[in-house]
C-alpha cells in the first residue's frame, strides 16, 4: 500500500466522509425564509399567507400581526389566514419586515438557528434557543 502525504490522506478522508453524509445534512441551511404573498387592493394591502409565515416561524399569528402593523405604522385586521393592512405597501417592503421579524423574534442571535421559543424570565419576555441553549432578550411589542 502506497502511503500518501498527510495532507492528501486528510483530503481523501474528508471526501469519503462527505459522500456518506445523508442528503439532508449536505444542505447549507434547513431554514428557508418564507416569501410574503402580497396583493394590493385599492387602498389596502393583503398578506395572503400570513398564517403560513407565522406557522413556519412557530409563532402566534396575533404576535406577527401586531409586529407588522406597528412596523408599517398602520391598522389592519386578521382575515382567516391573511392580514389586511390599511395603506398600499409593496411586496419588497413587506418582505423586509418579515425578514426583520425573523431576525428579532425567531432566529437565535447566538447560533442563528430558528429553533427558538419565548419564555418569561423575571417578567421579561426572552428568546430561548432549543439548539444551543442561549437565552436572549427580545424587543417588546
Amino acid at each position: 500500500m502506497v502511503k500518501l502525504p498527510e495532507e492528501l490522506e486528510y483530503e481523501r478522508l474528508l471526501d469519503r466522509l462527505y459522500e456518506k453524509l445523508p442528503e439532508e445534512a449536505k444542505k447549507p441551511m434547513r431554514f428557508e425564509m418564507p416569501r410574503a404573498a402580497v396583493e394590493i387592493h385599492g387602498k389596502t394591502t393583503l398578506i395572503r399567507n400570513a398564517a403560513q409565515i407565522a406557522q413556519i416561524f412557530r409563532r402566534d399569528l396575533n404576535h406577527f400581526f401586531k409586529y407588522i402593523t406597528r412596523e408599517m405604522g398602520t391598522t389592519g385586521s386578521i382575515e382567516g389566514s391573511a392580514i389586511r393592512l390599511k395603506g398600499r405597501f409593496g411586496p419588497a417592503t413587506i418582505q423586509r419586515k418579515v425578514e426583520q421579524y425573523a431576525k428579532d423574534y425567531v432566529l437565535c442571535p447566538v447560533c442563528g438557528k430558528p429553533d427558538t421559543h419565548f419564555i418569561e424570565l423575571r417578567g421579561v419576555r426572552m428568546l430561548k434557543c432549543e439548539a444551543c441553549g442561549a437565552v436572549s432578550p427580545i424587543p417588546e411589542l
